[in-house]
């Protein structure tokens, strides 16, 4: 048989304070006093009584405990075996406010917003970040510490960078610099943009993620009428929808048009299509927790004292006097 083990084993301490219930119940000289007035049937009642509720406090700590015995499978913890990184174009176009239906928000601010919500409601796939505008930049490398990608892309803004124009193939490199050559057979970039390059080579950037099998995913924010961008002299900045989805389409990825309100849910849709589910420690045998019998035992106890004591009503004691 195998050994008892407890989830929580330091409430075990509560037993001790049952110890001077016993010792008042036994040795008090009031209680002696009071039980040697009452009828020999009606004191073994109240000892019943008295028994039975303290086995009903006594098994109410146990269960707390969380008692262990016996075999069992467990599952193991349940992650993706992908990682995915995230990379935000932070240009000036980005800037442009034509982000949702309403034109209230940036295409930054909407683009953000969406990965935000699939980071929190995925929180088993392993995240990095990267952001640029003319170069790439890593900020936070892989890593399963959510708080700290959240963190980041809730402080990020278009002025986290110098420079001019918009490279998508040095966003897109470094971003697949970003993966650990050992890490899981699913390999995703989020990449979030309006699409507009003016420098660097898009497709060239693919054809390295198809040699090193990484997939992305492009969430195309803006809209493809455009929008004039904030400081400029009239420069209107349309979306490139067709730039995003030949991102997705040779990559094998997904394409998601970030104007769509279900767009965080598509997001994450696309990502449990790519990186399947795994258990990180496998199917391994652990003692069964037993709280519901101890659980089951106080209820018991409780109901048993409390049939005692109704066999102790005035009448029933004048009877027994």
């Amino acid at each position: 048989m195998n050994a008892v083990s407890f989830d929580y084993p330091r409430i075990l301490f509560g037993l001790f304070f049952l110890i001077p219930l016993v010792f008042y119940d036994n040795f008090s000289p009031f209680k002696k006093r009071i039980l040697r007035s009452l009828p020999k049937p009606l004191r073994k009642r109240l000892f019943a009584s008295k028994f039975f509720f303290r086995l009903f406090l006594a098994c109410c700590i146990i269960a707390l405990t969380g008692p262990r015995w016996g075999t069992g499978r467990a599952t193991g913890e349940i992650r993706r075996g992908a990682d995915a990184v995230i990379a935000v174009d932070v240009s000036r176009s980005m800037e442009v406010l034509d982000g949702d239906e309403s034109g209230s928000i940036s295409r930054l601010e909407r683009g953000l917003s969406i990965v935000k919500d699939v980071v929190k409601t995925m929180p088993e796939i392993r995240y990095a970040t990267v952001f640029g505008r003319s170069r790439g930049v890593i900020a936070v490398p892989l890593t399963w510490n959510n708080d700290v990608v959240l963190g980041f892309l809730e402080a990020l803004d278009t002025f986290s960078i110098t420079g001019r124009g918009t490279n998508l193939e040095s966003l897109i490199d470094t971003a697949a610099e970003a993966f650990q050559p050992a890490q899981p057979s699913a390999r995703v970039i989020i990449l979030v943009s309006d699409g507009e390059a003016l420098s660097g080579s898009l497709r060239a950037a693919l054809g390295r993620c198809n040699q090193k099998s990484v997939s992305i995913i492009a969430v195309a924010v803006g809209s493809d009428n455009g929008g004039e961008v904030p400081g400029s002299e009239g420069i209107i900045s349309r979306r490139d929808p067709s730039a995003m989805k030949m991102a997705a389409g040779q990559t094998g990825g997904g394409y998601i048009d970030g104007n769509r309100r279900d767009a965080a849910e598509a997001l994450a849709a696309q990502l449990r299509s790519l990186a399947p589910e795994r258990e990180t420690s496998g199917n391994r045998r652990e003692p069964k927790t037993r709280w519901f019998l101890f659980a089951a035992l106080a209820i018991a106890a409780l109901g048993i004292s409390k049939l005692c004591l109704l066999k102790t009503a005035p009448g029933n004691i004048k009877d027994e006097l």
